[in-house]
């Protein structure tokens, strides 16, 4: 029998945690956080904890990794496997968390002994992508790169007869990053360093046993190509009017993206770049294995783009409030870039404070924003902030629904579960995936925090209580 209980991360967006238990094993898919007040926390049961064999790791982003401390304040001591570029990347996140519940008046569940107690395991060194190893006694397991981000991954794991595929968080459309398509992967898994789980998979003509599918955008079904013309249109209405466009943006991943994007686009208007962003490209020359060969909206590599752009100089970059009034009171219709997507920090708050009495100015918010977030006020509390526009208009580094759709016609599965959107959002997308047709075979399953799957010995998978 193998269970998949959800610790967080289904039904909600935030707190990714899955837990797969056997007979003979127990992993757990990622340990995030969800932000609000002090958080919310997967829901660890630190008996579990203490018997876990492994956590697998897909990035670094805090919604997926930022509770690990926990989990070893709860009792488990194994290891963390990761890639190196994960790896390098947490401490920022642990760093930017402490700080924001510090911010909210708050204290973490765990203290910075339990951040050092982690014990990490570099993907790398046991395997390269898309070859299956042996990770634990009986546990077979592959990973990919998964688009998202500089690091991230997504994971195929055999175990006791089953096989399960945990996407973490994937994009194909990403302009710098390189997806690896997991169905491509599980066609040709008989090679590789350990062919055996993968040949059996293959030859056997049997679909995956589970899928555990980011369904971040729920319903959405725009093409990143759509989305950028919707931004484009954004930014050209605030110019037109005479106005600056502050776009808050992650440190890492979609900053860069847009960045480039943005260059590229309005060649014709000012573009200030925060030094972490920049910094953030830089980061990404140190590790092209993560990045695309061809730029998918031209024949040049990825790489070719970023080197480009910090040649190029056409764009300024401020070290001190100084220099950024200087520029701010130098420059008319213009776009500045600023890291932390949801307008907590202080810098990010500092440039609001200079937008909010402007209403010709414009702030476009191109990710989620969690509740309580200074971000999430911007958009819910119209007026009480500025009169500066505020909008919502997507970036793509999630599934839609024809994404989802897509992932699942290729691998294909007997069951999956729907993952990283709030559960109204998430029945919706299994009603219309349903309606869709073209899922042959395939069950899909709406969860949330607390609840289980069960695959029985005799390969039917169900919820607990169902007939």
């Amino acid at each position: 029998m193998t269970k998949l209980t959800i610790w967080g991360g289904a039904g909600e967006h935030g707190r990714s945690s899955y837990l797969l238990s056997g007979r003979r094993f127990r992993l757990l898919l990622d340990c995030g956080v969800k932000r609000g007040g002090a958080g919310e926390y997967p829901l660890i049961v630190p008996e579990q904890a203490q018997r876990l064999d492994a956590v697998l790791l897909s990035h670094a982003h805090e919604d997926h990794s930022v509770a690990l401390p926990l989990l070893y304040a709860q009792g488990y001591s194994g290891e963390v496997w990761a890639t190196r570029e994960t790896r390098a990347q947490l401490d920022t996140y642990f760093r930017s968390w402490r700080s924001s519940v510090g911010r909210e008046g708050h204290e973490l569940p765990y203290t910075e002994d339990d951040e050092q107690a982690i014990r990490y395991r570099c993907l790398e060194e046991e395997s390269g992508s898309l070859n299956w190893f042996e990770a634990i006694s009986g546990v077979w397991m592959m990973w990919g790169r998964s688009g998202h981000l500089a690091g991230s991954v997504w994971f195929l794991i055999a175990a006791e007869g089953r096989s399960i595929f945990y996407s973490g968080d994937f994009t194909a459309e990403s302009r710098l990053l390189q997806a690896d398509s997991p169905a491509e992967a599980l066609e040709a898994a008989g090679g590789g360093t350990h062919p055996q789980p993968g040949r059996a998979l293959r030859l056997q003509g049997r679909p995956l046993d589970l899928a555990i599918v980011d369904a971040a955008y729920g319903m959405d079904q725009d093409t990143q190509g759509g989305k950028l013309k919707q931004l484009e249109q954004a930014i050209r209405r605030t110019a037109a009017r005479g106005g600056k466009v502050l776009l808050p943006v992650p440190a890492g991943g979609r900053g860069q993206e847009m960045i480039l994007w943005a260059c590229e686009c309005f060649a014709d208007l000012p573009i200030v770049v925060e030094p972490k962003l920049v910094d953030g490209m830089r980061q990404l020359t140190a590790s092209p294995f993560w990045l695309r060969d061809r730029d998918q909206q031209a024949a040049r590599s990825a790489l070719g783009s970023i080197t480009r752009f910090l040649a190029s100089g056409g764009w300024a970059s401020p070290h001190s409030d100084t220099e950024r009034e200087r520029l701010l009171a130098g420059s008319g219709p213009s776009l500045w870039f600023v890291p932390d997507g949801m307008l907590q920090s202080a810098l990010s708050r500092w440039y609001y404070a200079r937008w909010a009495g402007h209403s010709t100015h414009s702030v476009l918010i191109t990710g989620h924003v969690s509740a309580g977030t200074f971000g999430y006020r911007l958009l819910h509390e119209p007026g009480q902030h500025g009169v500066c526009e505020v909008l919502k208009l997507r970036y793509k580094v999630h599934q839609g629904r024809k994404d989802v759709q897509r992932m699942l016609q290729s691998l294909p599965v007997r069951h999956a579960v729907l993952v990283h959107a709030a559960r109204p959002e998430t029945d919706l997308l299994c009603e219309a995936l349903i309606r869709d047709g073209g899922l042959h075979g395939c069950t899909l399953h709406s969860m949330a925090p607390g609840e289980e799957l069960v695959l029985e010995n005799r390969q039917e998978l169900h919820l607990p209580g169902e007939g």
